[in-house]
C-alpha cells in the first residue's frame, strides 16, 4: 500500500516537472495571472479605499459650503452695516453743512448794506405858484387878475363886474399833479425829476408856453391821491 502511494507521488512529481519544462509559456501565463491577480488585488484595494476618500472629500466640500455662506453672510452683514452707518452719518454731515453755511449767510446778510430809508422832503406849493406865475409872465403871457385890475382902473368894467370875474374871468383850466415828497416829484411824463420848487415852476411855465391862449391863471387846490402817491394839485387856467 505504501509502495503504491509512493509510486503515485513520484508519478505526480514527474508529471509536474514535465509539464513545467515542456510548456514554458504556462509559467509565463502563471506569472501573468499572478500579476493580474496582484493588479486585481491592488485595484480592489484602491476601490475599497475610494469610497472613504470620496466621503472625506464630500465632508470637506460640505464644510466649505457651510463656511462660505457664513463668510458671504458676514461680508454682506458688514457691507450692510457700513452702508447703514454711512446713511446714518449723512444727516449729520448735512446738519454740519447747514451749521457751517448758516452763519456765513447770516454774516453776509448783516454785511450787505441795507437800502437807505430817506425822509420825505416837503416843499411849499404856494411858492411853486408864485414862481410859476413870474416865469409864465416872463414868456409874454397875460396874467388874468392883472388884466381885470387894469380894466377896472380904466373904467372898462365896473366893480361889480370885477368881483364877478375875479380871479379867473371864466377861463377853463388844466389839472397839474406833483408828488408831495420832493424825492418822488416828477413831471407829467414821469421822466423828469424835480429837485426844487423852481424846477416845478419852470415845468408849469413851459407847459403854458406850448398853449395858444394868451391869458393864464395858476391856483393851488390841495392834495389828492394820484398814481398811488399823495400829490399837490394845481389848476392851470387859460383863456
Amino acid at each position: 500500500m505504501k509502495k503504491t502511494l509512493r509510486m503515485i507521488f513520484l508519478l505526480t512529481v514527474c508529471t509536474v516537472l514535465i509539464a513545467g519544462c515542456g510548456k514554458q509559456k504556462t509559467g509565463t501565463n502563471t506569472e501573468v495571472e499572478s500579476t493580474v491577480e496582484m493588479g486585481e488585488v491592488q485595484e480592489s484595494t484602491v476601490s475599497e479605499e475610494t469610497p472613504e476618500l470620496e466621503t472625506k472629500k464630500e465632508e470637506e466640500e460640505t464644510k466649505q459650503q457651510e463656511t462660505e455662506p457664513e463668510t458671504d453672510a458676514s461680508k454682506l452683514e458688514e457691507s450692510t452695516n457700513a452702508q447703514n452707518e454711512g446713511n446714518a452719518q449723512l444727516p449729520q454731515t448735512e446738519q454740519r453743512a447747514e451749521a457751517s453755511t448758516t452763519p456765513e449767510s447770516t454774516q453776509q446778510e448783516e454785511t450787505q448794506p441795507k437800502p437807505e430809508q430817506t425822509e420825505p422832503v416837503l416843499y411849499s406849493p404856494q411858492r411853486v405858484v408864485e414862481l410859476a406865475v413870474e416865469k409864465t409872465k416872463a414868456q409874454g403871457k397875460t396874467y388874468i387878475p392883472d388884466d381885470l385890475a387894469q380894466m377896472l382902473a380904466a373904467g372898462e368894467i365896473s366893480q361889480e363886474d370885477y368881483d364877478a370875474c375875479y380871479p379867473t374871468d371864466g377861463a377853463g383850466y388844466l389839472e397839474y399833479y406833483v408828488a408831495v415828497d420832493m424825492n418822488e416829484a416828477r413831471d407829467i411824463s414821469g421822466s423828469v425829476k424835480f429837485n426844487s420848487e423852481a424846477d416845478i415852476a419852470a415845468n408849469i411855465a413851459g407847459m403854458y408856453a406850448t398853449l395858444p391862449q394868451q391869458y393864464f391863471y395858476i391856483e393851488y387846490h390841495g392834495t389828492v391821491m394820484y398814481g398811488g402817491k399823495e400829490c399837490h394839485v394845481f389848476y392851470c387856467y387859460r383863456a
